[in-house]
Protein backbone atom coordinates (compact mmCIF):
# COMPACT_ATOMS: atom_id res chain seq x y z
CA UNK A 1 0.00 0.00 0.00
CA UNK A 2 1.34 3.41 -0.94
CA UNK A 3 1.86 5.81 1.97
CA UNK A 4 2.73 9.51 1.87
CA UNK A 5 5.28 10.79 4.38
CA UNK A 6 6.15 14.45 5.00
CA UNK A 7 8.85 16.04 7.13
CA UNK A 8 8.67 19.71 8.11
CA UNK A 9 12.49 19.70 8.34
CA UNK A 10 12.89 19.77 4.56
CA UNK A 11 11.34 21.39 1.52
CA UNK A 12 7.70 20.32 1.16
CA UNK A 13 6.57 20.49 -2.47
CA UNK A 14 3.16 21.91 -3.29
CA UNK A 15 0.65 20.56 -5.73
CA UNK A 16 0.41 16.93 -6.77
CA UNK A 17 3.89 15.96 -5.52
CA UNK A 18 4.60 13.96 -2.37
CA UNK A 19 7.82 14.67 -0.48
CA UNK A 20 8.17 10.93 0.20
CA UNK A 21 6.28 7.85 -0.91
CA UNK A 22 6.72 4.68 1.12
CA UNK A 23 5.87 1.48 -0.69
CA UNK A 24 6.65 -1.89 0.85
CA UNK A 25 10.28 -2.00 1.94
CA UNK A 26 11.37 1.10 0.01
CA UNK A 27 10.71 4.82 -0.05
CA UNK A 28 11.12 7.39 -2.79
CA UNK A 29 12.27 10.86 -1.73
CA UNK A 30 11.26 13.48 -4.29
CA UNK A 31 13.90 15.78 -5.68
CA UNK A 32 15.20 18.21 -3.10
CA UNK A 33 16.53 21.63 -4.01
CA UNK A 34 18.29 24.18 -1.84
CA UNK A 35 15.27 25.55 -0.02
CA UNK A 36 15.73 26.32 3.66
CA UNK A 37 12.70 24.71 5.36
CA UNK A 38 12.81 27.19 8.26
CA UNK A 39 12.55 30.27 6.04
CA UNK A 40 11.03 28.83 2.87
CA UNK A 41 13.70 30.73 0.95
CA UNK A 42 15.76 29.34 -1.90
CA UNK A 43 19.46 29.42 -1.04
CA UNK A 44 21.30 30.31 -4.25
CA UNK A 45 24.84 30.04 -2.94
CA UNK A 46 27.76 28.16 -4.42
CA UNK A 47 27.34 24.66 -5.79
CA UNK A 48 28.87 23.36 -2.54
CA UNK A 49 26.40 25.37 -0.43
CA UNK A 50 23.44 24.21 -2.52
CA UNK A 51 24.59 20.59 -2.27
CA UNK A 52 25.00 20.91 1.50
CA UNK A 53 21.43 22.24 1.86
CA UNK A 54 19.96 19.56 -0.42
CA UNK A 55 21.70 16.70 1.39
CA UNK A 56 20.85 18.18 4.79
CA UNK A 57 17.19 18.25 3.71
CA UNK A 58 17.38 14.58 2.68
CA UNK A 59 19.18 13.67 5.92
CA UNK A 60 16.47 15.47 7.94
CA UNK A 61 13.71 13.61 6.10
CA UNK A 62 15.40 10.29 6.79
CA UNK A 63 15.94 11.13 10.46
CA UNK A 64 12.23 11.92 10.79
CA UNK A 65 11.59 8.46 9.30
CA UNK A 66 13.90 6.91 11.90
CA UNK A 67 16.65 6.26 9.34
CA UNK A 68 20.17 7.39 8.52
CA UNK A 69 21.89 8.17 5.24
CA UNK A 70 23.09 4.54 5.24
CA UNK A 71 19.54 3.59 4.21
CA UNK A 72 19.93 5.37 0.85
CA UNK A 73 20.06 2.77 -1.93
CA UNK A 74 20.33 5.14 -4.90
CA UNK A 75 20.44 8.84 -5.62
CA UNK A 76 19.63 10.72 -8.78
CA UNK A 77 21.67 13.90 -8.97
CA UNK A 78 20.76 16.58 -11.46
CA UNK A 79 23.45 19.21 -11.99
CA UNK A 80 23.14 22.36 -14.09
CA UNK A 81 26.33 21.41 -15.93
CA UNK A 82 28.87 18.63 -15.65
CA UNK A 83 31.34 21.45 -14.97
CA UNK A 84 29.93 21.66 -11.41
CA UNK A 85 30.21 17.91 -10.81
CA UNK A 86 33.48 18.00 -8.84
CA UNK A 87 32.23 20.69 -6.46
CA UNK A 88 28.96 18.82 -5.89
CA UNK A 89 30.78 15.51 -5.48
CA UNK A 90 33.15 16.86 -2.83
CA UNK A 91 30.21 17.68 -0.55
CA UNK A 92 28.24 14.56 -1.58
CA UNK A 93 31.04 12.27 -0.40
CA UNK A 94 30.81 13.69 3.14
CA UNK A 95 27.27 12.31 3.51
CA UNK A 96 27.87 8.70 2.47
CA UNK A 97 30.17 5.94 3.70
CA UNK A 98 32.78 5.40 0.99
CA UNK A 99 32.84 1.66 1.73
CA UNK A 100 29.05 1.29 1.45
CA UNK A 101 27.79 4.12 -0.78
CA UNK A 102 24.48 4.19 -2.62
CA UNK A 103 24.27 3.69 -6.35
CA UNK A 104 24.14 7.04 -8.11
CA UNK A 105 23.08 8.54 -11.41
CA UNK A 106 24.30 12.04 -12.23
CA UNK A 107 22.79 13.93 -15.15
CA UNK A 108 23.49 17.37 -16.54
CA UNK A 109 20.08 19.06 -16.77
CA UNK A 110 18.30 22.34 -16.29
CA UNK A 111 17.40 22.58 -12.60
CA UNK A 112 14.34 24.49 -11.34
CA UNK A 113 14.85 28.18 -10.56
CA UNK A 114 18.27 28.38 -12.16
CA UNK A 115 19.76 26.33 -9.32
CA UNK A 116 22.71 24.02 -9.83
CA UNK A 117 21.64 20.93 -7.85
CA UNK A 118 18.61 18.70 -7.32
CA UNK A 119 18.87 15.27 -5.70
CA UNK A 120 16.26 12.56 -5.19
CA UNK A 121 16.75 9.27 -3.37
CA UNK A 122 15.48 5.71 -3.15
CA UNK A 123 15.68 4.43 0.41
CA UNK A 124 15.49 0.99 2.00
CA UNK A 125 13.14 0.87 4.98
CA UNK A 126 14.55 -2.31 6.55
Amino acid sequence: MKEVFTSKRAFVPSGAIAQVIKYGDIAFVSGQISINPETGEVEKGTVAEQTERVLTNIKNILEDMGLTMDAVLRTDCFVSSMEVFDEMNEVYQKYFDKDNPPARRTVGAEVWGGLDIEISAVVGLK
